[in-house]
């Protein structure tokens, strides 16, 4: 590391011109295609990293159109039937796409999912 003195020394040599500045040598480079770079063997990689990254997982229970006139008529203790019940297949989603289906079920007086169906991961090669 230089010290403040040698950087003084340095800066004024430039300034007067007693320091020859070289001219860099440049060379064009060439790379290859991007296409011959790619293979076709899948590359294997860890998830290991990704383990406690948090996401949202949300499950679609219902859903129910209404008139606007309805929604302004809501209040707290309204009641909204959705259109799914115990058993009734559901959307899953992991932040916001849609990622698998499942199945309402009740346990201990609470609702609950099984995951019936994983959609693959895209560009995993699984069709």
């Amino acid at each position: 590391m230089m010290t403040e003195k040698e950087i003084e020394s340095f800066l004024s040599e430039l300034e007067d011109g007693s320091v020859k500045k070289e001219e860099a040598a440049v060379k064009k480079v060439r790379f290859p295609p991007l296409d011959s770079a790619r293979s076709d063997r899948p590359i294997k990689t860890s998830l290991n990293h990704l383990e406690d990254v948090h996401v949202t997982l949300s499950a679609e229970l219902g859903e129910k159109e209404l008139k606007f006139r309805q929604v302004l008529n809501l209040d707290v203790d309204s009641i909204i039937s959705l259109d799914k019940s115990a058993g009734d297949t559901i959307n899953i989603f992991i932040n916001g796409k849609k990622t698998a289906k499942g199945e309402i079920i009740v346990v201990n007086d609470s609702f609950a999912v099984r995951i019936i169906e994983l959609k693959p991961p895209k560009n995993m090669g699984v069709k």
